[in-house]
């Protein structure tokens, strides 16, 4: 392929789009954020008599904002001769979503919704230890998977060490990969901007999972053919930012052929899928777009900008 202009040369201003992208990811996704009943708490409560949606909805609301509920939303849908009451809110542990439980039914009653407990017909209870419970084991997955990554690199990349240490590399990567995070972020953040039914949920994690060794693995292959070409150099004297730059565009026809292959994929799950298959193709799809750019672009000029040759090297590479 041939080499148009020199990435390496633009370094500083890759590096201040993807901090604009990365800032102004995570407030769209703040701004926007709503979580599922998984992480927070909810309580579905059927019972056979046909009610008022909407007063028992505002008395519901009330009571539960009275009772110091963090953002009730309450949800009254009545399906042949039942009437389905879901509330959804923030809680602090297990034993307040089965209080919550109990306040609705004493409540029920209080206000002749139902004349007896037998009336109900079906209850079920979300407890929010389910995202306590993925809390733990996806910090815990996530920092094994680092050290085994830092690792890896550390013996991978030990024959360059006298020019960039593998360490670099190892934060350089990780560094990266939150910026890989921060694009699905966005995606979801301008989801539930637009839908207000879809929330964080496990899908959301799934994709987030699912695309780390992805991302991970194209920004390995950038800095391998970084490190191929400077074993290869006999030169005393080496420019590293034309490396860089020759690498970079020896393996950007990979990358784009690899991200077009994958999206192909993610397209037609798009299409033929259903809502959650849709939302996690989505995250997805905005994913590997954001991992192509990172490990080209923001990836290798950064590991490049922390060698300290950048002032020194760029009258060299603006002569070739």
């Amino acid at each position: 392929m041939i080499k148009k202009f020199s990435i390496i040369k633009r370094t500083y201003l890759w590096l201040i789009v993807g901090w604009m992208i990365l800032i102004w990811a995570w407030t769209l996704f703040f701004m926007n954020v709503r979580l599922s009943e998984e992480f927070t708490g909810w309580v579905k409560i059927t019972i056979t008599n046909i009610v008022d949606n909407q007063k028992l909805q505002s008395d519901l609301t009330t009571y539960l904002t009275q009772q110091k509920y963090q953002n009730p939303n309450v949800l009254i849908q009545v399906e042949w001769e039942t009437t389905e009451i879901s509330v959804k809110t923030k809680v602090e542990n297990d034993e307040k979503v089965n209080e919550l439980s109990n306040q609705i039914e004493e409540q029920l009653l209080a206000w002749s919704y139902i004349s007896d407990t037998d009336e109900i017909i079906s209850q079920s209870i979300t407890w929010p230890s389910v995202w306590n419970y993925m809390q733990k084991t996806a910090k815990n997955a996530l920092l094994i998977w680092l050290a085994l990554m830092a690792i890896y690199m550390m013996f991978s990349f030990s024959a360059i060490r006298k020019s960039i240490p593998p360490s670099t590399l190892a934060i350089v990567t990780i560094i990266t990969m939150i910026f890989d995070a921060s694009i699905p972020a966005w995606a979801y953040g301008f989801l539930m901007m637009i839908n207000n039914s879809v929330t964080v949920d496990t899908v959301f994690i799934i994709a987030v999972l699912t695309n780390m060794g992805y991302s991970i693995n194209d920004t390995i292959i950038v800095f391998d053919r970084i490190r191929e070409n400077i074993q290869n150099k006999n030169e005393k004297n080496l420019v590293y930012g034309k490396i860089f730059d020759t690498s970079l565009w020896q393996t950007m026809r990979r990358s784009i052929g690899t991200s077009l292959s994958t999206l192909l994929v993610i397209v037609a799950m798009y299409i033929f899928g259903t809502w959650a298959i849709k939302d996690f193709a989505f995250t997805i799809g905005i994913w590997v777009l954001a991992w192509s750019f990172s490990s080209i672009f923001i990836a290798a000029p950064m590991a490049y900008l922390t060698m300290g040759k950048y002032k020194k090297e760029r009258r060299a590479m603006e002569q070739e």
